[in-house]
């Protein structure tokens, strides 16, 4: 069985997005299940799960780019005491998105949901970001649990088009894991 690798760099990425608090925390991968890895800080208030997209495509005027330059998207689920449903979904596409974009995250070419990005980025990392709506996060988690792939079409900023796909095998026990943990 593979072990699932996760840079460093997209860690960083996430906790300076949405928490500045935690840059003065430890946070260490604390496990992981099939596709999903269980990241927990010290003091358990910001606890997520991420997984790679497992492959990237990328569209220009409708036809397919051999060669892009970016990094992998990852899909994000925060644990999170300030969300309704208790989460918050996020999407780092790897890449500047268009800006104030409105992009898709279809599970199992049924269920989609809305990820929007920043309106007024005011850095090149938020640039690269796009998050769920409230509303949305409780039945997204939901809808990951039974699902078997997911795909994330955004937009960059130059026009491009981008699908990334995600493989959900492993999200259950993951977000099982996350709210045990992190309680």
């Amino acid at each position: 069985m593979k072990k699932f690798f996760f840079p460093w760099f997209f860690i960083m990425h996430f906790l300076f997005i949405w928490t500045s608090t935690v840059f003065s925390e430890e946070i260490r991968m604390e496990s992981s299940e099939k596709n999903w890895s269980i990241f927990v800080p010290k003091n358990k208030k910001e606890c997520f799960i991420a997984s790679q997209s497992v492959k990237d495509e990328a569209f220009r005027n409708g036809e397919k780019l051999s060669n892009v330059n970016r990094d992998r998207g990852v899909l994000f689920i925060k644990k999170s005491l300030s969300s309704p449903s208790g989460f918050e979904g996020a999407f780092s596409a790897g890449y500047p998105l268009k800006i104030g974009g409105k992009f898709r995250l279809t599970i199992d070419n049924v269920n989609k949901f809305v990820f929007l990005a920043h309106p007024k980025p005011q850095n090149s990392t938020e640039k690269t970001w796009a998050w769920t709506q409230s509303y949305d996060d409780l039945n997204l988690v939901e809808k990951l649990k039974v699902g078997n792939k997911a795909i994330m079409e955004a937009i960059s900023h130059r026009g491009t088009v981008t699908k990334d796909t995600f493989i959900l095998t492993g999200f259950t026990k993951a977000i099982q894991r996350l709210v045990k943990l992190c309680e």
